[in-house]
């Protein structure tokens, strides 16, 4: 049988002028380059467009001499182009952010054949690489944070998606990262607080109040500036109006607008501007606008016109639900998607990763069931919410399970979770042994209320630990932490903390249960594939189990304390540090491509519960020891006739923290006050 030999001999050829399909012709060419190591006979893959096709539509016809790419634009070449690297080259989607190689091969023998591009369930397929704080610790240097990024967008390319959010808020960066994006083929679109991506009125004018009854023509100026720079390129315009800190604009201008039918007829009114402004330099421009926070509940009562051709995108909880999110303790819970006669077309705003300082997950993964986000994506498409979707995926390598569900999602419409689940456990880790591990993590996640979607993510063991340590420390135990009503209720500070210690105590057997699951697989394991699984579920495995007993040892430690037991309240304080180290030390010892990936956790905050701890554990010691430091060391580590025989108050300089309860440990056995 005849056979295309695929090797460095190959050609790719493809028209150089075009930025999008000459930049999938260089990827195609790397990919060649680290998988095939011989040389076969000189022959071609020849790329070019071909108008009888569609849109982002491809054909791959492979002959003896010359596979042929063709695509209905140069989106369509890209994925033509890509599909061969998959196909036949074996380069995993996911591949650069799981540290995974192809295996090496001298040449690849081709069967003659061809292939078409799938069908696309959803039109626009987007990620929103939002709050994405683990770039920023990872690499500073430019040159290597503009390879970062190139790989981002190229794995939303190799996913099938053709759309990005690229960042958020970064002036320079922004006009940077956009035209990367551009130049590699995908549309654009913008953040919720960024409209039609101009400059934030904040960042230009810091010392004028964000108010655009008051600066109109400055507002206008700064859409300008970003429609003429971007007017007839690959942009879905979004348009609205928030304010400056994510938040209602009248948060920063509440004159004249008191009540929600004179806040709705503006928003609309200021719409209805930015349309007019673009269309002026675009005239064929698409819009999207968000029914995010409280331009939903504007929309729902009747006071926000969306004009019909503009794209409609609704949010979720960031917990898989596509219901109104919490927002500090009100939690309505308000369904957050089209009525199935809403009319025009509609999209989706949804979180693999999610920040909101209680109990969401950004540095972990999405800790619901795979089945409920497939469900709930099932229900989406059925209310037609399929013109976009735009996914929140925070800085991505916690998430890239998840991101996988998404990619058979917006592309299939169905995914079967166990299916799933054993193909990404075959691509990545070597065999569908470790599929388990995949859809057995939700099952070990904390359940801190009543509905299924309510399971605890990192920010759930640090933030209210935090909380908790601020009120004893400044002596506000006769009242509920206001801030932690939404998970602990409005009861006295003991009782939050006996809410908290409980609901974390499960999670303790659970998670160290998943991490023996997970090092038996690795024991199995090929070294490479083994460290793979230790560096994405084990970590993140081991964030969980070290947050639920930092958290439940700390609970134990203010009870103690609120009982007059210092020395009690120190060791249980020392045991949620130990456990608060453990996993930061396990963060800061990533090695190879993600060392330094977790430096800058700003959304858990690790490390800050690390440095919070420590100085929980000095003021239990400066409250409970003895004036001179050495009560404690006396009573508990000195021999006892030295207590008896008392020449001088003490021998050596006094113990730290560190030493004194490496000493203790053991010898003071904890006693539990939950």
């Amino acid at each position: 049988m005849e056979a295309f030999i695929f090797s460095l001999n190959t050609r790719v050829e493809a028209d150089e002028t075009n930025a999008p399909i000459r930049n999938a012709a260089d990827i195609l060419k790397r990919d060649m380059r680290e998988v095939l190591t011989g040389r076969g006979p000189e022959n071609a893959i020849r790329a070019e467009i071909d108008s009888r096709l569609a849109a982002e539509e491809y054909r791959a016809e492979v002959g003896p001499a010359e596979i042929r790419v063709t695509g209905g634009d140069d989106l369509g070449v890209v994925y033509g182009l890509l599909s061969l690297s998959e196909r036949l080259l074996g380069v995993k989607p996911l591949d650069w952010w799981m540290e995974r190689r192809p295996e090496r091969r001298e040449t690849v023998s081709v069967p003659v054949q061809e292939w078409k591009s799938p069908a696309r369930r959803v039109r626009f397929r987007s990620w929103f690489v939002n709050d994405e704080v683990l770039f920023t610790g990872w690499h500073m240097e430019e040159a290597l944070r503009y390879q970062v990024w190139k790989r981002t967008f190229e794995t939303i390319l190799r996913c099938g998606g053709n759309m990005v959010i690229p960042g958020t808020d970064r002036e320079y960066d922004g006009r940077v990262l956009t035209d990367m994006a551009l130049d590699l083929g995908l549309w654009v679109t913008q953040h919720h607080s960024e409209l039609l991506g101009a400059r934030m009125f904040g960042r230009v004018y810091p010392d004028l109040t964000p108010s655009y009854v008051l600066y109109p023509e400055k507002y206008e100026a700064l859409w300008q500036e970003a429609i003429d720079r971007y007017a007839g390129k690959r942009i879905l315009w979004c348009i609205g109006f928030r304010g400056q800190g994510d938040h209602a604009f009248w948060d920063d201008d509440g004159s004249g607008f008191d009540t929600d039918e004179k806040r709705g007829r503006f928003i609309s009114s200021v719409m209805r501007r930015q349309m007019e402004m673009t269309r002026a330099k675009d005239p064929d421009a698409l819009f999207s606008t968000n029914l995010y926070g409280e331009l939903m509940g504007l929309y729902r009562q009747g006071y926000l016109t969306v004009p019909e051709e503009v794209v409609k995108i609704w949010g979720d909880n960031g917990f898989g639900r596509m219901i109104s999110r919490r927002q500090e303790n009100l939690n309505p819970r308000v369904d957050a998607m089209p009525g199935p006669e809403e009319p025009g077309r509609h999209g989706i705003y949804y979180h693999v990763s999610f920040y909101d300082l209680q109990a969401a997950n950004h540095i972990t993964m999405l800790q619901v069931p795979v089945s409920l986000v497939i469900r709930e994506l099932e229900r989406v498409l059925e209310r037609k919410a399929d013109t976009l979707w735009n996914i929140n995926v925070g800085s991505v390598r916690p998430h890239l399970f998840m991101l996988e569900i998404v990619r058979r999602m917006w592309q299939d419409g169905r995914c079967d979770p166990e299916e799933a689940a054993r193909d990404f456990a075959e691509d990545y880790y070597g065999g569908r042994q470790a599929a388990g591990v995949l859809t057995g993590y939700s099952e070990c996640a904390v359940k801190y209320g009543p509905h299924e979607d309510d399971l605890a993510g990192d920010q759930y063991y640090h933030w209210p630990l935090r909380a908790l340590a601020r009120a004893l420390l400044r002596g506000e135990t006769a009242q509920p932490v206001e801030s932690m009503i939404w998970a602990a209720g409005n009861v006295p500070f003991p009782e939050q903390v006996r809410i908290f210690g409980e609901n974390v105590r499960p999670g303790i057997a659970s998670w160290k249960a998943y991490l023996k699951r997970i090092r038996d697989l690795e024991a199995s394991l090929p070294e490479e594939e083994a460290e793979r699984l230790e560096q994405t579920m084990g970590l993140q495995g081991l964030i969980h189990a070290s947050g639920c007993e930092g958290l439940y040892s700390f609970c134990q430690a203010c009870l103690h304390c609120l009982n007059g037991d210092d020395l009690q309240a120190y060791l249980w304080t020392d045991r949620a540090l130990q456990a608060a180290r453990k996993a930061l030390q396990a963060m800061d010892a990533v090695p190879g491509r993600f060392a330094h990936y977790y430096d800058n956790d700003c959304f858990a905050g690790v490390r800050v519960t690390v440095q919070t701890l420590e100085g929980v554990r000095a003021w239990l010691r400066i409250r409970g020891d003895s004036e001179r430091l050495f009560g404690w060391e006396k009573q508990y580590l000195i021999p006892a006739e030295e207590t008896r025989v008392t020449l001088q108050s003490h021998r050596t300089t006094q113990l730290s923290d560190e030493e004194m309860c490496r000493r203790l440990r053991g010898r003071v056995p904890l006693k539990t006050a939950l």
